[in-house]
């Protein structure tokens, strides 16, 4: 009986073998099979990634744990879009302030990462409660070039310590290479390509972030950029065509022709500089008819003064940028070509186009030596001031008489009520005008609009009495710009509009009154000087492209009628005569007494 269960082990019975576990003998490989199918390591739950902290976001947490008293900071990109927040953290009450979020920061306003502490007025959109805070504002600057503007929320009045700036200063110099970073990252090609069957669809090496980084190998150079066709025909022609005229805009627009038969452009712009002050005189901006080409004209390009294509004084400027249009992230090629004439650069032309690869080499030689060729028009139109069409109705000495027959006593009250009817029928409920009294150098309020918000607008700021009154020469009012300016300006706030006649609190209840914030500002031109401003709003709703031509055209046929009214008013009603600048204020300031 006892060799029963013996034989059964020994002819292989299921019974499970006793294991040993002597330190001299190895684990048998069976053990080591089950403790592969146990429940335990079933049971053990995968490895889970966290996304890493991008690195904007992750220098903006050091500057917030490295200052005391710093509740709130974000990074506003440069140049401004859309996107134009890069990170933020904490509570940042002036992300509601569009003026701080599209700000252009030349680069002689702040120091390069320095951190500075402003008493600026809280939006009051952001419904703080309390003390208001400080703003701390620094332009991040890295390898020359201004990335980023940094907007921190301080809520102490202290003086900040050694230490703190030291800190702050650092985290600056931080974030900006940060930026410049995030920026190499989002308009940088995917680094695997699907290769191309056709030669011309090769790929190309992209050009750098970094502005004036251009790679000659951008795209295939066209054939007839290639055989260099006619350079020397295409300036014999713009020289024919520029011939006949002599203001700014129809120059530009000579220019727009010549740069569609060359080039693929989507956005084309010519900007005009002052003779006297570092800053942008006159603008001719024109956008494709597509929904892409229309966001694109919406979303700033620096062409002051102080851009890279300018201030390097080369020839032409390539560099890529990011942009978004339709909630889509797309690449967009900008070239800026520098207008110069004997004194230096006058001006700068800027491209923009959605083309895979951007602009040839041929190209780029083609269209710098077309805008070598317009440059005597543009530096001829801008010493004589001579901006828009002003003298456009002079050749037709005989079309004033026929309406000057009937109504012979048209006056200049008349004359601006009729526009402010003609801007209600237009769309523009809200608007007023305001004319300028040439021996104060003042801007004084005339005459508003007939609508229930015009009214209220009217008794916080007094624009009827004449009690609304700035200075022509203000440099950060939009409606002594754009009279100084001789261009059509738009405002997003009131506060630009009332600045500095009027303080922040007074600008918020004219805002609430008015129903919205953004204005559009025509200056009113009469024989090429500037005789006041048709201010078209405030109102809640953006100005399209549409709206502002129409503006610039009722503003265009009020010169007009101006013009003629004054002649009558100085002479009787006699025309054919030429008169100063003078005796048609003479005759404009009788009419208006």
């Amino acid at each position: 009986m006892r060799d029963g269960p013996a034989l059964e082990r020994r002819h292989g019975s299921r019974r499970p073998r006793r294991r040993s576990y002597h330190s001299l003998r190895q684990t048998p490989y069976s053990v080591n099979r089950e403790a592969e199918r146990s429940r335990t390591t079933e049971r053990v739950e995968p490895l889970q990634i966290v996304p890493a902290t991008p690195p904007v976001e992750a220098s903006l947490r050091i500057l917030l744990n490295s200052v005391p008293y710093l509740i709130g900071c974000a990074v506003v990109r440069q140049p401004a879009g859309p996107d134009a927040i890069a990170a933020e953290v904490g509570r940042n009450p002036w992300l509601f302030d569009r003026r701080l979020t599209t700000l252009q920061l030349p680069d002689d306003s702040l120091p390069a990462n320095r951190a500075v502490a402003l008493d600026w007025p809280v939006p009051y959109q952001a419904e703080w409660v309390g003390v208001p805070p400080r703003l701390l504002i620094s332009r991040l600057v890295f390898g020359g070039r201004t990335v980023g503007v940094l907007l921190g929320t301080l809520i102490t009045r202290e003086p900040m310590s050694a230490q703190t700036r030291e800190a702050m200063d650092l985290s600056c110099e931080m974030i900006a290479s940060s930026m410049a970073m995030d920026s190499a990252a989002a308009i940088a090609p995917p680094a695997v390509s699907v290769p191309s069957t056709a030669a011309a669809e090769a790929p190309t090496d992209a050009p750098t972030v970094a502005e004036g980084a251009y790679s000659s190998s951008s795209a295939p150079v066209s054939p007839e950029a290639a055989a260099g066709i006619g350079i020397d025909g295409i300036a014999s022609q713009l020289g024919a065509a520029l011939s006949t005229v002599d203001d700014a805009r129809a120059v530009g627009r000579i220019l727009r022709d010549a740069m569609n038969e060359v080039s693929e452009a989507s956005a084309f712009a010519v900007a005009l500089f002052h003779t006297d002050r570092p800053e942008v005189a006159y603008r001719y901006k024109v956008v494709g008819v597509d929904a892409a080409s229309s966001e694109l004209g919406k979303q700033p390009v620096d062409d002051s003064p102080s851009c890279f294509a300018v201030r390097n004084a080369e020839r032409w400027h390539s560099f890529d940028r990011a942009v978004v249009v339709g909630g889509d992230r797309r690449r967009v090629t900008v070239l800026q070509v520098p207008l110069t004439d004997a004194t230096g650069p006058m001006g700068v032309v800027t491209l923009q186009t959605f083309r895979e690869g951007g602009f040839a080499r041929g190209e780029l030689d083609l269209i710098a030596a077309i805008v070598h060729a317009t440059a005597p028009a543009f530096a001829k139109a801008r010493a004589a001031g001579r901006f828009q069409p002003s003298s456009a109705a002079a050749p037709q000495p005989a079309e004033p008489e026929k309406p000057a027959a009937p109504s012979p006593a048209e006056t200049t009250d008349e004359i601006l009520s009729d526009l402010l009817v003609r801007c209600a029928a237009a769309g523009f409920a809200t608007s007023f005008i305001v004319g300028l009294d040439p021996e104060a150098g003042m801007l004084r309020g005339d005459r508003v609009s007939g609508s229930t918000e015009a009214g209220a607008l009217d008794r916080i700021l007094g624009i009827s009495e004449s009690r609304f009154a700035i200075s022509a020469d203000d440099r950060y009012n939009a409606i002594a710009r754009a009279c100084r300016e001789a261009r059509i300006i738009t405002a997003p706030t009131v506060h630009e509009l009332v600045q500095p006649a009027h303080d922040w609190n007074e600008a918020t209840l004219a805002e609430r009154a008015a129903g919205g914030g953004r204005s559009a500002i025509a200056p009113i031109v009469v024989n090429g000087d500037v005789v006041g401003a048709l201010v078209a709003g405030p109102r809640a709703e953006e100005f399209g492209p549409a709206e502002l031509d129409e503006v610039r055209a009722l503003v265009e046929a009020v010169g007009q009628r101006l013009a003629g009214a004054w002649r009558a008013a100085a002479l009787g009603g006699a025309s054919g005569v030429d008169l100063t600048a003078a005796t048609l204020q003479a005759a404009r300031s009788e009419s208006v007494a």
